[in-house]
């Protein structure tokens, strides 16, 4: 078994660390994705508000950006072993959709790319949309969808087969994935210059991988290594998942006994042994 005492001190320390392999913004709970794993990387926030249950902003104009990304954990996503999806539940105004100045771009985009930089982007309008693996995209598949008249969940996902965008369940786009993009990355919103929207609402983003981690797995990079133990420490120290200061989701109860106990510890002590969860 790899050595895993020096870092035992460290996480007999109180403070949880974050972990589950969960990307979600809900904007039933009223407070904006910043309060919510996902960091604002825009340039200006469009008046961006969720007090009624719903994130809207706007109008977000072209020569700015209102986006969001995911706090996924280093190396997370790798597309060449199982797909991964960002998922929105979204309604748009006004946005538009097409070729400005060699690009085509969209008033809302959802972007992702794993820990080795492959990736799909979704350039969104309010009644057509679009999926790119270069950076102009102006010959690359689109389709004609209505996202303007009620809310409608559109789905980016990236896997070992490409790229395929569906909308409520109905796939409509495919292409191969791009290379050489920022790594482990994932985003929604207005991500462009070079495109604008009236009003965009949003009722849910969120990240899916299609298949769960490995037991262990905590912070979902695809290794039950030293950083998992850290959490499990920490779990197996407060014993009860029902402890207010337990990890969110309990992580650590591997066998879902409600308690993190020996039993656990067996099952995590195996996979650690492992150390790579999907080999090959």
């Amino acid at each position: 078994m790899r050595c895993v005492g020096a870092i035992l001190l460290a996480a007999m320390s109180s403070i949880a660390m974050g972990a589950n392999c969960e990307w979600v913004y809900l904007s039933s709970f009223q407070s904006l994705p910043q309060s919510q794993k996902w960091t604002f990387q825009g340039s200006t926030a469009s008046n961006a508000s969720a007090s009624s249950g719903v994130l809207v902003y706007g109008p977000a104009g072209t020569g700015s950006t209102t986006y969001w990304d995911a706090d996924v954990p280093p190396h997370a996503m790798d597309f060449t072993k199982f797909d991964w999806s960002i998922e929105a539940e979204v309604r748009l105004t006004g946005a538009t959709h097409g070729n400005v100045s060699g690009y085509r771009r969209g008033g809302f985009v959802l972007a992702i790319s794993d820990k080795n930089g492959r990736w799909i982007i979704a350039d969104i309008g309010s009644s057509r949309l679009s999926i790119r693996n270069d950076n102009t995209g102006t010959s690359d598949p689109q389709v004609n969808v209505d996202l303007a008249s009620g809310f409608h969940v559109v789905r980016l996902t990236a896997g070992p087969t490409g790229g395929r965008l569906s909308v409520d369940g109905q796939q409509l786009l495919t292409m191969p994935l791009g290379t050489g993009n920022t790594p482990n990355r994932a985003n929604f919103g207005d991500g462009s210059v070079l495109a604008s929207a009236t009003l965009t609402e949003v009722k849910r983003v969120q990240i899916i991988p299609a298949q769960e981690p490995c037991p262990g797995d905590v912070n979902c990079d695809t290794f039950v290594d030293d950083l998992d133990f850290v959490t499990f420490v920490y779990g197996y120290n407060l014993l009860d998942c029902s402890d207010p200061a337990m990890t969110p989701k309990c992580p650590a109860d591997l066998n879902r006994d409600g308690i993190v106990d020996d039993l656990d510890f067996q099952l995590f002590v195996r996979m650690y042994d492992v150390l790579e969860c999907f080999p090959g």
